[in-house]
């Protein structure tokens, strides 16, 4: 019976301690498929030493971005630590846009050449 106990609690405790420590892995996809009013969120993780941004959001036809949202806080004692955020698109009429998403210093400019941009196709339907 006592050894039935450490068992038991030994699984549990192991169980805790791998999926207590888990961090939710957050992908984007290359190619998205939305209806009209429906949102696609765009995933990136950083820190204080960069940003992102959507360097072509002006040339998009058939979406708009209406939301920058923290999904994910650096943890409180860890200042610099990295973070997950996204930007949120809305569908607004049928067609397919490419976002162009780019990762920069602190003092760069979203239409810096220097840097290429990750790109991510969404067709409306």
């Amino acid at each position: 019976m006592k050894f039935t106990l450490i068992s038991i609690f030994s699984s549990i405790l192991l169980c805790l301690i791998l999926h207590g420590c888990e961090n939710k892995v957050y992908n984007n996809k290359a190619k998205y498929e939305i209806n009209v009013n429906e949102t696609v969120e765009i995933y990136y993780t950083t820190n204080s030493c960069c940003y992102y941004c959507v360097s072509n959001e002006k040339e998009l036809m058939h979406i708009k971005l209406i939301e920058r949202k923290l999904i994910e806080a650096e943890p409180n004692d860890c200042i610099g630590c990295n973070h997950t955020s996204a930007f949120i698109f809305i569908g607004q009429s049928k067609g397919i846009d490419t976002i162009e998403v780019k990762g920069l210093g602190v003092t760069m400019n979203c239409d810096s050449n220097n840097v290429p941009p990750e790109k991510y196709i969404i067709e409306i339907k």
